[in-house]
């Protein structure tokens, strides 16, 4: 229906649903109006495809409202001080989560579980006790929900409510991120998306961060001297903005071959957008993707070039076999000492996640439109680095 993605009503009504008016500044009204017109003139959306996607939009905005709103009535959020983060990039299915998870479960390093990454701000009236979060719960039913309109996700992606969770979930309200094209087809945003300034998604990573760490010292539940793990392949296309906003951060670069990781978060990206739909978009997601992380590569070879001993490589197939050696890499990268007690947390939570235990994930090139000479063609130079010979 026209008018669902009109910005100052989306606007009026996150305001009317929350009752707080400020959003922390304009920075996110560019993206957010680049993002409302591709919704609306350009994504395949079904009839209530368009109505998830505009509920979406408002629950994101009250999110936002209601961070800022935290911050007003507690403005030392502000001073929390979340140290040098360590961050993990990489092409999507290169065992970024995989790795992720394993570190995040060892002493001195953490990361955002699912349920808080979902939705920042807890309620108002929390006395912070963790057995009264109701954010815990609602992240319970969100994962039931996600995994009932789509059961393909049990081959392709572990949503738990007390994992660690991708920190692209953390700055999703400066709607300025690749979260946007995992949930439509937005040509128009994802070419406008190629070439934005990320900082302010950085920015509001930061702030969340903040607002986390605030809320687990106030709830017991924050290791003094822990340093923030965030992990998203979205960061591949901010790295820039990331070595801006975090000064010293250490960037972790996981590697596998894109003739298998690209036609596999198609796979994934196409069946997010199965629920809302109105026709199916399979070879329009795999041109889409294929080219915007072809790119993001490319720049990422530059930007390394220009940033020397500020990244560690990690294999995909190490990550896998020899996750002991790559472990002891990771804290010798990042400074920190490697503990008994800390492997012995990595190996449990190995040992109790194993990827047999989820069904196989099947997909293939052609599902998505794309060849085997397509990728060698658009990832050569990556390839050449990091796979052929390696």
């Amino acid at each position: 229906m026209a008018g669902d993605f009109d910005v100052p009503t989306l606007l009026a009504e996150a305001r009317d649903r929350t009752g707080f008016s400020d959003f922390g500044g304009e920075d996110f009204l560019e993206p957010l109006q680049v993002l409302c017109r591709s919704l609306d003139t350009e994504a395949p959306l079904s009839i209530a495809g368009r109505q998830q996607h505009r509920e979406r939009l408002i629950g994101t905005l009250a999110n936002r409202l209601t961070l800022f709103e935290w911050v007003r009535r507690h403005p030392d959020i502000l001073d929390e001080d979340i140290g040098v983060p360590v961050v993990i990039v990489g092409l999507p299915r290169t065992g970024t989560t995989m790795l992720y998870r394993m570190l995040s479960a060892a002493e001195g390093l953490t990361a955002p579980l699912f349920y808080e990454a979902s939705e920042i701000a807890p309620a108002f009236d929390w006395d912070f006790n963790p057995a009264h979060d109701a954010r815990i719960p609602a992240g319970d039913t969100a994962v039931a929900a996600m995994m009932a309109a789509m059961p393909e996700l049990a081959s392709i992606y572990p949503y738990e409510t007390m994992a660690p969770e991708e920190s692209i979930y953390l700055y999703r309200g400066a709607f300025l991120s690749t979260g946007e094209q995992s949930q439509a087809l937005v040509p128009s945003y994802n070419d406008w998306f190629t070439t934005a300034d990320k900082t302010p998604a950085y920015r509001y990573l930061r702030l969340a961060a903040q607002f986390l760490q605030w809320q687990r010292k106030r709830s017991d539940r924050w290791e003094a001297g822990a340093r923030w793990l965030f992990k998203t392949p979205d960061h591949i296309h901010g790295l820039n903005e990331i070595l801006a906003e975090f000064p010293g951060v250490h960037i972790i670069q996981t590697h596998r071959d894109p003739i298998t990781t690209i036609p596999s978060i198609c796979s994934f990206i196409h069946v997010l957008h199965s629920t809302s739909v109105a026709r199916d978009d399979a070879h329009d997601i795999g041109d889409a993707w294929c080219a915007m992380f072809a790119g993001s590569m490319k720049r990422a070879l530059d930007i390394r070039a220009a940033n020397p001993g500020r990244f560690l490589d990690v294999w995909y197939r190490d990550t896998v076999a020899n996750p002991r050696k790559v472990a002891e890499d990771v804290f010798g990268f990042i400074g920190q000492p490697l503990t008994d007690r800390g492997w012995n947390e990595m190996q449990k939570w190995r040992d109790a996640n194993q990827r047999e235990a989820r069904p196989a994930h099947d997909y293939a090139l052609a599902d998505f439109g794309l060849t085997e000479a397509r990728i060698w063609a658009e990832f050569a130079e990556y390839r050449a680095a990091f796979i052929e010979g390696v």
